[in-house]
């Protein structure tokens, strides 16, 4: 009895599974890959041939599947929107938000939530431009057995970039082009979602290979289309260069995104500055704190058109709200103490904002958290700090408590590289 039991639980899992493979690959034929260029429509092809020759029929369709993943709303219940958009083009996907700023507090404190910053000119040392981003996401899932880090160089004259990530995830989590721009992700949970655009693990990819600067990289930018809500953003280091010796910048713009709409935000922005959340019954209160020569975001925006649109709380009690102010909090200590950010002021800057528990500003020696992977960049340079999440299970670590390696990626974006 009990070996039927398990058998048909078995049976039951593996239709599951084959479901939502269907499913997947459903959205990715229909939608998501409709609007990829034709070099990674091909590029992507050439994977499931060479994977097919070594004897691996749907390792092709487990990367297009990843794509789809990761591409997802935070909420899975939040992809009916998605649905509804494509069943019926012309409804209006938008409700009335539960409190007066977002329909929920989101996720719990710790998993599926992402941070990114940028600082550049008076505040680091001189004068260079420092960048990270923080994945905090489902920990301690094996993957970390499987840490990546892939240069591509395109043979169509595009611009070398590494990106850093996990196998079997094609795109740039986060990374870094030969020219000196860095891409950055951070959820950003609207109800305005489809999959009617460019995925946005290959679109940041994109931008590194074919933008030389910030104004070549909102140029692709709005050249493409938004698909989920997400928090990106793109700094340059050629920006930063010119911004030392006194051209205006903006040197790194963070992108609140959903469908048909992206709200740019340069440093010190009053949108930002202006932004406050009402609880009911009571007064309101400020949630933004812009620096000049700096710019940030968790997993909240800042723009009216966003926050209007935003699933989840605004609260200041909200962990992304919080881990936000962690951000600011740091750069404004280090400008109070006359202290100019650089490598390891950067470092302690990413470490503070990736998800390690309950306490932002130490590791303890637990298996709380959730960041799997955190990484810091100095794109002037070609130099990236990168940690992954550590070991399993009772030793498991957030990466920020790992080990951070140092890459020069100069060699690497070489027009002949070692490789």
């Amino acid at each position: 009895m009990h070996a039927r039991r398990c058998l048909s639980c078995v049976r039951f899992l593996q239709l599951v599974g084959a479901a939502l493979g269907d499913a997947l690959d459903w959205q990715w034929r229909d939608y998501l890959s409709r609007q990829l260029p034709v070099q990674y429509m091909l590029e992507l092809q050439g994977i499931a041939d060479g994977a097919g020759a070594q004897g691996c029929q749907v390792c092709g369709s487990y990367i297009t599947r990843a794509v789809v993943l990761a591409n997802a709303p935070g909420d899975v219940e939040d992809f009916v929107f998605i649905l509804l958009r494509e069943m019926f083009p012309n409804l209006n996907t938008t409700l009335p938000p539960r409190d007066a700023g977002g329909r929920g507090m989101g996720p719990s404190k710790h998993g599926l939530q992402c941070s990114m910053f940028a600082v550049w000119g008076n505040r680091t040392q001189g004068n260079a431009l420092f960048s990270a981003r923080n994945l905090d996401w489902n920990k301690d899932t094996g993957i970390n057995k499987n840490k990546l880090v892939t240069v591509t160089v395109p043979n169509d004259g595009g611009n070398p970039s590494v990106q850093f990530g996990f196998v079997g995830l094609w795109g740039a989590l986060t990374g870094m082009s030969s020219k000196g721009l860095t891409v950055h992700e951070a959820n950003l949970e609207e109800d305005e979602i489809t999959f009617e655009g460019f995925p946005w693990i290959l679109r940041l990819r994109y931008i590194m290979e074919y933008a030389s600067d910030i104004s070549e990289a909102r140029r692709l930018w709005e050249e493409t289309n938004n698909t989920v809500g997400f928090n990106h953003m793109v700094a340059s280091g050629p920006d930063a260069a010119a911004y030392a010796q006194g051209q205006a910048g903006p040197v790194a713009l963070a992108m609140e995104t959903m469908y048909e709409y992206t709200a740019y935000f340069a440093d010190n922005d009053q949108r930002e500055a202006s932004a406050t959340y009402t609880p009911s019954g009571g007064a309101p209160v400020h949630i933004g704190c812009p620096l000049a020569e700096a710019v940030w975001r968790t997993n909240h925006g800042y723009d009216p058109v966003i926050m209007k649109n935003y699933e989840w709380s605004l609260s200041p009690s909200s962990w992304s709200v919080q881990r936000y102010m962690f951000i600011h909090e740091a750069l404004q200590s280090y400008e109070n103490r006359n202290v100019k950010i650089g490598y390891m002021e950067a470092l302690n800057i990413t470490a503070i904002a990736g998800d390690k528990g309950d306490h932002a500003y130490i590791c303890e020696d637990n298996t709380d958290g959730s960041n799997v992977l955190s990484v810091t960049f100095q794109p002037q340079d070609h130099i990236a700090y990168a940690a992954w999440e550590r070991s399993s299970g009772a030793n498991w670590r957030p990466a920020t408590c790992s080990t951070y390696i140092k890459i020069d990626f100069t060699a690497w974006f070489q027009p002949n590289p070692p490789f």
